[in-house]
């Protein structure tokens, strides 16, 4: 087992159930749950829609999307690892797997709580991911290219999570505490997770050779776009729950934002550095979006 391995199990050991970790008493009706000048609100100003009671209901909605992300993700890879029985892995990767399902399904959880408390459970708060869903489903966690798209979703959505965090951690913005505490717990276990998926990933490239890496470069470079088109672009649907008028023209404006398209290159950015390195994609960062 790799020194990194046996950090990671090590660290996972101690578990606690998000649910009881989490202070939901701490909730504070009248803060954002996300920094907003990470939100890119870009035209909304001028809509005169942008009301304190506007931008916390916004705040609310996209937070919501973001754990839909992640609940998206996560039952993917549940998934795909559990249906295979672990197959494919050594002990020591599959004790790692166990452990990161285990947390997995707590985040879910989680994920679903916070959604619950804005409104938005039951609302379509992605945008189209039945094609992602479709390829995700046909990859076995045997293979580079199962690992390689995990760690891409982990890395773009923990990254979105990060930049919120610095931003609250620095006083540049103020958000709900609950929102803050499940923002703090999910990236301090998608830490270990994305580390692991690296040692996964890096320990199958051996096998990725010739025509089956070509055709997997263009493949990803092709559903990196269709993954950040549908988790960090709000849909109209989601813009309609929060309440805003015109939902699909301001879904649209929203999503032609340089701002907004600046921060989804920026979250792609450390998974294409790490694809891009070791020889599985041949792309800049600029590329993404």
């Amino acid at each position: 087992m790799s020194e990194v391995l046996q950090r990671i199990g090590a660290h996972a050991a101690d578990y606690r159930d998000p649910l009881a970790a989490i202070d939901w008493r701490a909730a504070d009706a009248d803060l954002p749950w996300l920094p907003l000048q990470l939100l890119s609100i870009d035209g909304m100003a001028e809509r005169d829609v942008a009301s304190p009671e506007d931008l916390v209901r916004f705040s609310q909605i996209e937070f919501a999307r973001l754990c839909a992300a992640g609940m998206w993700l996560e039952g993917l890879l549940i998934n795909r690892v559990s249906i295979n029985g672990f197959l494919g892995l050594d002990v020591d990767e599959a004790r790692i797997a166990l452990q990161e399902v285990r947390e997995e399904s707590g985040h879910s959880l989680m994920f679903l709580e916070m959604m619950q408390r804005a409104g938005a459970a039951g609302f379509p708060l992605l945008g189209d991911t039945a094609l992602l869903s479709w390829v995700a489903r046909r990859l076995k966690p045997a293979g580079a290219e199962f690992w390689a798209m995990v760690y891409i979703g982990e890395t773009v959505t923990d990254t979105f999570g990060l930049r919120a965090l610095k931003a609250v951690r620095a006083g540049q913005a103020a958000i709900c505490p609950v929102a803050r505490q499940v923002l703090e717990l999910h990236h301090k276990d998608e830490a270990r997770h994305i580390a692991a998926s690296r040692v996964f990933l890096t320990n199958r490239l051996d096998r990725m050779t010739g025509v089956r890496l070509a055709v997997f470069r263009r493949t990803l470079r092709f559903l990196l776009d269709r993954f950040l088109d549908a988790t960090l672009f709000p849909t109209p649907a989601s813009l309609a729950a929060a309440g805003f008028q015109d939902a699909d023209r301001l879904a649209r404006d929203i999503r032609a934002c340089p701002t907004r398209r600046a921060l989804a290159r920026e979250c792609a950015r450390p998974a294409l550095d790490l694809l891009t390195a070791n020889g599985v994609l041949k792309v800049t960062p600029g590329d993404a979006t």
